[in-house]
């Protein structure tokens, strides 16, 4: 118990709290050059996935992103010059983590400079013993299984070119890892993402859950993730109602009004940035190709990237202010924000 603690503890520092706690007053009074960097960030693992799953890009094979893989030296060479002011990395973002060779390397390094790292994967790939065992072993904090169904049918559904029986079989298999190494720390969560096609498993999701002793978080769905910051809500429904669940407990939208229930409130250009697996900055996980690019890591420093005068003019937007530099945020806020 007092070591699972020191290692939640651990990850903090006097820089890092200076981070968060200027993340919140920059904001506050409108500043647009910042004076700290953010201390969660996501950076791309790969934008490869083995699945087809219709409403992500990678899974509609859309070619306006390049397909990679992140190198450990990429992932070095960020930890390295902006490593102490970190609390946290998600090590995801448009593919499959576990299709990357250096994830471990990555977590290992991660863990050497008090940065907690969180994944989330389909978990569909075939894992043996010894992989799963050093998965567990290499301490992330989370780990979570996109799993949007209960029975091969409704999973399939979505989660095309999965298996239901291996995402569920390998559950059990990093839960056993988890026990016999006595990593009370690493935390396996079960993402059930409500569908119109699997609403109706909810309890059944729940059940099942419980009987292996895995957590189990029911999500609302995003539409097109590729599209949704590009157009306005009402389009988004237009096409992609077909995948909307009918409980409105479990829907985004409002489906009378064709609008979303609230507005998302933007802050992300002041607390935190995603980095491609190419090394393209970009300003929230909701864009895909690094055509909106505000930067790459591998020509220029984050510093200078992230008071950039896209990153500024981005800022401004956001505010309200004049600015003469557009960007990939000027898009999404006529769209009227990102709505999920």
């Amino acid at each position: 118990m007092l070591n699972d603690l020191w290692r939640h503890l651990r990850i903090y520092s006097i820089r890092k709290l200076y981070n968060l706690f200027m993340g919140k007053v920059q904001f506050s009074i409108g500043s647009t050059h910042l004076y700290y960097y953010p201390a969660k960030i996501t950076i791309e693992s790969g934008n490869i996935c083995n699945l087809r799953c219709p409403l992500c890009p990678s899974g509609q094979k859309d070619s306006s992103a390049r397909k990679g893989l992140l190198p450990f030296s990429n992932f070095k060479r960020i930890i390295d010059e902006i490593g102490k002011n970190l609390l946290m990395v998600r090590l995801y973002n448009w593919g499959e983590p576990l299709l990357n060779k250096e994830l471990i390397k990555m977590v290992e390094y991660a863990g050497k400079n008090r940065i907690a790292i969180k994944i989330s994967t389909n978990l569909s790939l075939p894992i043996d013993d010894a992989q799963a065992e050093a998965i567990i072993k290499a301490n992330l904090q989370k780990i979570y299984i996109s799993c949007d169904g209960t029975s091969s049918t409704t999973y399939s559904t979505y989660h095309i070119g999965g298996n239901f029986n291996k995402v569920i079989s390998n559950m059990k298999l990093l839960l056993k890892k988890k026990k016999q190494l006595g990593n009370s720390y690493t935390e396996l969560i079960w993402l059930f993402h409500v569908f119109s096609h699997n609403e109706h498993e909810i309890e059944t999701a729940k059940a099942i859950a419980k009987g292996i002793g895995i957590k189990l978080s029911i999500n609302k769905i995003r539409t097109d993730m590729g599209k949704e910051i590009f157009e306005t809500a009402d389009k988004s429904i237009e096409r992609d109602s077909k995948w909307l669940p009918e409980n409105p407990e479990y829907n985004t939208f409002n489906m009378e009004e064709k609008k979303p229930k609230k507005r998302f409130d933007c802050r992300l250009l002041w607390t935190e940035t995603v980095i491609n697996w190419d090394g393209n900055v970009l300003p929230c996980c909701s864009v895909y190709s690094e055509t909106h690019s505000f930067g790459n890591i591998k020509e220029d420093t984050f510093k200078n990237i992230w008071n950039s005068k896209k990153y500024i003019s981005a800022r401004k937007e956001v505010l309200g202010r004049k600015n003469n530099t557009k960007t990939v945020c000027h898009i999404c806020k006529a769209n009227d924000y990102l709505y999920i």
